[in-house]
């Protein structure tokens, strides 16, 4: 069984074509497949990953919070001022990760949504498609957001049964004949009932 991997990077799903998909898809099977898995991540894409300049501000804005909970504690005695701004950061903290959350939830589930509506159509040929979540092994590049590839796995039973069945006839007879009745009762039948 082969398997190729199309990562997901740059917010689209690698659409190169290779010979190792030869005999399974054709090149314009292949690229219609992946613009429908690539028109799914546009609608429903998955959250972007935290990096460079987002989590700089992120530790910028903590910084500030603490700075400002200790300046607020030597020079003030306002409790209520003080609790304010960790709770409003843990409150902003927690929309901003059920959100990320939820976003990756609907772009996990219309991705398997699409995987198993694919399956229905193209398991009569051996071709089986499913959302894979790269380990950190298996990613081929330094970019954060390939964590996720749609696997194409290739039965090559499939295409073993079918280069042996087309060359070795089959040992039974697919054409049927049909002849015409040899008796003359039903046409006698026939005419008596008009």
């Amino acid at each position: 069984m082969k398997s190729l991997h199309c990562v997901y990077s740059g917010n689209r799903f690698a659409d190169q074509y290779t010979l190792d998909l030869e005999g399974f898809m054709s090149p314009h099977e292949f690229t219609a497949t992946i613009n429908t898995f690539n028109t799914a991540a546009w609608h429903y894409p998955p959250p972007s990953p935290f990096a460079g300049f987002i989590n700089y501000y992120l530790i910028c804005l903590a910084t500030l919070i603490l700075t400002a909970v200790i300046f607020a504690i030597h020079h003030t005695h306002q409790i209520g001022f003080i609790l304010t701004l960790p709770f409003t950061f843990l409150f902003t903290s927690m929309i901003v990760i059920y959100y990320r959350k939820k976003q990756k939830c609907k772009f996990e589930s219309a991705m398997i949504h699409l995987c198993s509506c694919m399956n229905a159509t193209e398991n009569v040929r051996g071709i089986n498609f499913r959302l894979t979540f790269l380990t950190p092994e298996q990613q081929i590049s330094t970019h954060p957001s390939s964590s996720y590839a749609i696997t194409i796995e290739f039965d090559d039973r499939y295409n073993l049964l079918h280069h042996f069945s087309s060359s070795i006839p089959p040992s039974y007879s697919t054409s049927i004949t049909i002849s015409p009745p040899l008796s003359a009762d039903v046409q006698e039948q026939g005419t008596k009932e008009i």
